[in-house]
């Protein structure tokens, strides 16, 4: 058992206990959360359900993801092959006409592509070296003691102590016994294909456009290969496998830039469908846990920020819980996710409404419709 040199100002540590901190869930939040506790010599565990072993979503993120990396010391993760550079995005909305918006002038350099499976593995695998443990293929437990901490039942069936418990579980996890709840925004789903492409014939640039039934967004992926992705309404997919991969063709055909950046490229068999819904923990914090990342706000993916949240999330929290005792840290975090949930409402009302050209279809007039009504109430 490592000797705790760190003071630990939100529990006491028993002889009994095992960790002072289990974090549930090694995403970007989760991980780099772990990385900086291991630093600041708690004593961590990192449980992840994956063992990284399947395709995850890629996506772009904005050149700050630099300066968020640096500032967790992982910028070696901005480089291959973990992404490739973006230079531009290009998007159809709220207009016919493409709209270029090229990073030339970004201080922090172009966009990335992120290869969202090594992405996150890379950085599970960073706080590891930093001195957690990490289990992989593992599910946890949570189970409040009466003297406070935790009882953590493993789903390799042990069962560990800990003083803090941290909820990293993504826009889909639950609390793991927790008095976790969540609100839900919208109904969102992201239907996806993977698709490689002839040598030669790879676009860079991002592309987003709007169609009738959603909006697609195209990114490239280290390699030749490109995802291509439709955010709808879970209620517009069939649910029968056939006709949804015929359903999300004709919804492409829509689509112009879309395209002519996938010319070339044969025509996916699969799809993969996914929770893309906008949330926030409603209840996210209590005494000796809370939640970070997309498990206490998921923005949604349009804002093209997720993973610089989720990333300066950890590192606020961490900052949180060297100077605060729980209590004070779990209101400071409820009191953080209100006013973030205000300040992104704001933003997505304003781009959602600047797309009037489909105002009478059900997914655009559900989207304006929901998101003033929230902010109202």
């Amino acid at each position: 058992m490592k000797v705790v040199r760190h003071h630990l100002p939100c529990v006491c540590l028993d002889a009994m206990s095992a960790y002072d901190i289990i974090i549930a869930g090694a995403g970007p939040a989760g991980s780099v959360f772990a990385l900086l506790a291991a630093r600041a010599r708690y004593r961590v565990l990192l449980v992840e359900r994956s063992h990284f072993d399947r395709p995850r979503f890629g996506e772009t993120a904005p050149p700050e993801l630099r300066q968020a990396l640096t500032r967790v010391g992982l910028e070696r993760l901005a480089q291959t092959p973990f992404c490739r550079e973006a230079p531009e995005v290009l998007s159809v909305w709220g207009s016919d006409e493409p709209w270029s918006r090229h990073h030339i002038f970004s201080p922090y350099g172009t966009a990335l592509h992120l290869d969202r499976r090594a992405f996150d593995e890379a950085m599970a695998l960073a706080a590891r070296d930093a001195g957690a443990d990490l289990k992989l293929g593992c599910a946890a437990r949570f189970v409040a003691q009466p003297r406070g901490g935790y009882s953590v039942q493993l789903s390799t069936g042990e069962r560990i102590r800990t003083n803090g418990a941290i909820l990293a579980t993504g826009r889909a996890g639950s609390g793991l016994g927790l008095p976790y709840v969540r609100e839900y925004l919208d109904n969102n789903v992201a239907v996806a294909a993977r698709l490689s492409l002839p040598a030669g014939y790879l676009d860079t640039r991002t592309v987003i456009e709007a169609v009738p039934g959603g909006w697609f967004y195209l990114a490239a992926l280290p390699g030749n290969e490109v995802i291509a992705v439709l955010i709808t309404l879970a209620t517009l997919v069939p649910s029968e496998r056939r006709a949804r991969l015929r359903w999300w063709l004709e919804a492409l055909a829509q689509t112009i830039v879309v395209r002519n950046a996938l010319n070339g490229c044969r025509l996916p068999q699969t799809l993969s469908v996914a929770n893309a819904r906008a949330s926030f923990a409603l209840s996210g914090a209590g005494d000796g846990w809370f939640a970070i990342g997309d498990a206490r706000i998921a923005p949604d993916p349009l804002s093209g920020q997720g993973i610089i949240w989720a990333i300066d999330d950890a590192a606020s929290a961490m900052e949180l819980l060297t100077r605060m005792h729980g209590r004070d840290l779990a209101e400071e975090m409820r009191a953080r996710t209100l006013r973030d949930v205000e300040a992104y409402l704001c933003e997505r009302s304003r781009v959602y409404r600047s797309e009037q050209r489909f105002k009478d279809e059900v997914y655009w007039s559900v989207s304006r419709g929901l998101y003033s009504l929230l902010r109202q109430s």
